[in-house]
């Protein structure tokens, strides 16, 4: 056969002389699901206050920029994130797929479960709210997708599969036994806070944290489940004070002459919020206890609405009481500065 005649045969049906039609591709699932989902997904540009610098003593509040993602959750604006991402903001950047960009502000923070709702000022006409998978409504195997900036990178899709199902220990003072949800799905710095969704696109979990030596993915991703995300929501997490603290225990608290035996001394206070408004300080002074880097010279607080905090159960206990006052109500905070034991109150607007 000729080379002309081998040529026309690729292009031609064998004896009908028809042009064999275009192949198109025909979008898959994935695709159609990023398509879907992706409006909804927000990068967040997060000026935070600065952990002390390896070496520093003397400490004194300065602000970093890092990044993150989030899931938009209501047409009202807010917005799921990681606790770790936000928990120390001084502002928010929202910044929405379609080049929207807006200001957020922190609703409620729960650290002891990297979680964290936002709101942002506005939401464009381009962008849904995404919906939460049922309660338990997974398994080890499926098929999951995370979008999210790592290293910046915005909008990134990864694929992988759910690939473990880990309990933690029960919070005291709750009846919640906080769930994460392992994924090979590729996982970096700027992913915390994103949405991973199953394949009919509702969020299965928010992006935590991995497991890496190098400081990159290795495919032990982790994500708190829709079960705890639902839970904390429904429970009325109430509103972020704005304390950054460390539970003291009694040695703890004897070590650095307080004499209660039992408090949180402030590490930080974030500007613009109740703790701000009420004058507390935070620390000064770092040190590293151990292994663990702490702040000294900051207000050590000792009671909240005549309940003492003794203990993490107790710490949390009070937190919930805080949510059932009205407006209007006495609300006093009573603590130590400077080894004097000193009280304010708050009016609840």
């Amino acid at each position: 056969m000729s080379r002309a005649l081998l040529f026309l045969s690729i292009f031609f049906l064998s004896g009908c002389g028809t042009p064999i039609q275009a192949f198109q591709v025909k979008e898959n699932s994935i695709q159609t699901l990023y398509k879907k989902v992706n409006p909804s997904v927000v990068e967040l540009h997060v000026q935070s206050l600065a952990d002390p610098k390896i070496g520093q003593v003397a400490y004194k509040a300065k602000t970093a920029n890092s990044l993150g993602s989030g899931a938009l959750v209501s047409s009202e604006g807010r917005i799921l994130t990681a606790a770790h991402v936000v928990d120390k903001a001084t502002a928010i950047e929202v910044e929405f797929a379609d080049g929207t960009k807006t200001t957020g502000h922190v609703v409620w923070v729960e650290p002891l479960i990297d979680l964290a709702m936002i709101q942002a000022g506005e939401v464009p006409s381009t962008a849904k709210p995404l919906k939460l998978a049922k309660s338990n409504d997974y398994q080890i195997g499926e098929q999951v997708i995370i979008i999210g900036a790592p290293f910046g990178v915005s909008h990134s899709l990864s694929v992988g599969y759910l690939s473990g199902i880990r309990d933690g220990n029960a919070i005291p003072g709750r009846t919640l036994v906080p769930r994460l949800l392992q994924t090979d799905a590729s996982i970096n710095q700027g992913n915390s806070g994103g949405p991973m969704f199953n394949l009919n696109g509702e969020i299965v979990g928010i992006v935590s944290h991995i497991l890496s030596k190098s400081g990159g993915s290795n495919g032990l991703g982790f994500v708190v489940s829709v079960d705890t995300v639902r839970h904390i929501i429904d429970s009325d997490p109430g509103t972020f004070s704005g304390f950054i603290p460390l539970l003291l225990n009694k040695k703890q608290s004897y070590a650095i002459n307080n004499t209660a035996g039992h408090g949180m001394l402030i590490q930080h206070v974030i500007p613009g919020t109740l703790a701000d408004k009420l004058g507390f300080k935070g620390g000064n002074l770092s040190v590293v206890i151990g292994r663990s880097p702490i702040l000294l010279g900051g207000d050590i607080l000792l009671e909240v609405g005549g309940r003492a905090i003794i203990d993490l159960a107790s710490a949390v206990q009070i937190k919930k009481h805080l949510a059932t006052f009205e407006k209007g109500d006495r609300v006093t905070f009573k603590y130590l500065r400077n080894g004097q034991k000193k009280e304010t109150y708050w009016i609840v607007e």
